[in-house]
């Protein structure tokens, strides 16, 4: 018996048997109806999706409207009365509905915390064919349980995003009887493709489609549209259709090239990811951090003015770090004029080398240098 079971003395057949002039309120059957509906979804053994649910639950909207007019016109004891309804669950029935999300949240915690228990055997051994050492950790395995609608994932570099995506395939192969041609995985680049495929339909036998964003893209256009051939698009064509939609979209609205000239300053070199460290001072070391004033290529390019149609050549700056690069861009977006690393025009005692700090501003006949110290987390530096 379940938690409304308790509260409803009556249920549909008793009111039935014990007038069926009471059963004319269609408001009461819904409102028992309801307590069905709830009861069979919370004390299911199952993770509740929103497609379990919400197009159900839509069509009691009128009654609880009802019922709130009854609460806020001091009839709803009456219509218990009359009814035979218990007003207390009637109450509880009303507010369920209306908290429905947050007990179906405490249902589904409440489900992924037992099955960690209940299926921790399998979960742990779950990947051994692709690797006898890999074990799922516990956010893992909340993903492999979780069977929302939509399930987003936040995850750095080197996180086991790939590991968690074979397990959830196995897990809906296995235990939730899935057909894995029914099972798209997709992703970005060729090289995540051919891992997630050696992963799932190798080491683990499952034959699902595995392919990228582009061509399950294609796949769709040739299967509804077969007569029409798609390339992918030559460096010449990409590049005008580029430059049409930046003319077209991006260049008539000036917030948005604010914010693109932004990012591009501050992310023209952008941070490396991964867990090499070797990998990562190599890249370090072979990088050129270069800025707006600075061609990107070739580091000296040659721009045509579009009014005196005359050449000229934009500053050729390759700086040491990409706080630098941030600094050197916010100079030059806010129209201050700098130099980079500029001999210092004043003699130290006893250097060995002259003393070149990182620019040097100009505001007028007056001057101001700016040096810059990369410091860690904790507010230290190298010096």
């Amino acid at each position: 018996m379940g938690i409304f079971d308790k509260f409803f003395w009556k249920n549909k057949r008793q009111v039935n048997n014990g007038n069926e002039n009471r059963l004319k309120d269609d408001n009461v059957i819904k409102i028992l109806e309801l307590k069905k509906l709830i009861n069979t979804l919370l004390y299911s053994d199952k993770y509740l999706a929103k497609s379990d649910y919400m197009h159900q639950v839509k069509n009691y909207d009128s009654v609880i409207n009802y019922f709130d007019v009854l609460v806020q016109s001091g009839m709803l004891n009456d219509f218990c009365s009359r009814n035979n309804l218990s007003l207390l669950e009637t109450k509880y029935v009303v507010d369920s509905f209306k908290n429905l999300e947050t007990l179906v949240d405490e249902h589904n915690e409440k489900y992924v915390s037992e099955k960690l228990i209940a299926e921790k055997e399998y979960l742990d051994n779950i990947l051994k064919s692709i690797d006898p050492t890999i074990l799922l950790d516990e956010d893992q395995r909340r993903v492999v349980l979780a069977d929302e609608d939509y399930c987003l994932v936040i995850a750095g570099a080197g996180a086991g995003k790939t590991t968690t995506v074979a397990a959830k395939v196995k897990y809906l192969v296995d235990k939730k009887k899935i057909d894995p041609s029914q099972i798209l995985v997709v992703s970005f680049t060729n090289k995540a493709v051919k891992e997630l495929k050696e992963k799932i339909q190798g080491a683990l036998g499952i034959e699902c489609p595995i392919a990228t964003f582009h061509s399950t893209g294609n796949a769709v256009i040739q299967k509804s549209s077969p007569k029409d051939k798609m390339n992918i698009v030559d460096k010449s064509k990409l590049y005008f259709v580029i430059r049409d939609y930046f003319r077209n979209s991006i260049m008539q609205n000036e917030s948005i090239v604010n914010k693109l000239i932004m990012f591009f300053s501050s992310y023209i070199n952008a941070p490396y990811e991964g867990d090499d460290l070797n990998a990562f001072f190599n890249d370090i070391a072979k990088s050129n951090f270069s800025t707006m004033r600075s061609d990107l290529e070739n580091f000296q390019r040659v721009v045509i003015d579009t009014r005196t149609k005359k050449s000229v050549t934009i500053q050729n700056e390759i700086l040491r770090s990409h706080q630098e690069v941030e600094i050197a861009n916010f100079l030059y977006l806010n129209n201050i004029d700098y130099d980079y690393e500029p001999i210092y025009q004043y003699n130290i005692s006893y250097a060995k080398k002259p003393y070149t700090p990182d620019f040097l501003i100009r505001q007028g006949d007056k001057i101001a240098y700016l040096e810059h110290f990369g410091i860690s987390e904790s507010g230290e530096n190298d010096r």
